[in-house]
């Protein structure tokens, strides 16, 4: 039990301490991952601000694989190491033209592509998704693309 307990703990902790980037043994610095994380969605899809906090409960869910939950924390790490290989500073501290130019240096490996597309993935769903999941606030992303939804809707979260 308390075992379980601390690994849950660890587990939903994740968002709230730093990622670490170094290159060639010097620290580049420390982001919060959900910073960064804030960044990529608005970088790759303008409507999806208001939602990334659906990030936080695609890490807590317990039918997300932690397979899948552990490839989107690599994702971070590895897209601000791949800033600080270009730009020599961490993605959150870059202008938004280059962090285009990041993002479209990582789609051209396979991780960087596949990453890319779970953000997507996450997006639309945070974008499109009904209110009464804490997504779509005042149904913005069916007003976006002019969505009538049909009925009856969920009264309640089934997740």
């Amino acid at each position: 039990m308390i075992l379980n307990a601390r690994r849950n703990f660890l587990k939903q902790s994740f968002l709230g301490t730093a990622v670490l980037v170094m290159s060639a043994n010097k620290l580049f610095g420390a982001v919060s991952p959900l910073q960064t994380l804030a960044l990529v969605w608005e970088d790759l899809f303008a409507h999806a601000k208001e939602n990334t906090p659906y990030i936080s409960l695609i890490l807590n869910h317990s039918r997300v694989s932690d397979e899948e939950k552990q490839f989107l924390r690599n994702g971070v790490q590895w897209l601000n190491e791949e800033a600080v290989v270009m730009y020599k500073q961490m993605y959150a501290h870059l202008d938004s033209s280059q962090r285009q130019e990041v993002l479209q240096s990582i789609s051209d490996y396979r991780w960087g592509n596949n990453w890319i597309e779970m953000m997507l993935t996450y997006i639309m769903e945070a974008t499109l998704g009904d209110p009464v999941y804490g997504i779509n606030k005042e149904e913005g992303g069916w007003k976006w693309l002019h969505h009538v939804s049909g009925v009856p809707r969920p009264k309640e979260p089934l997740l």
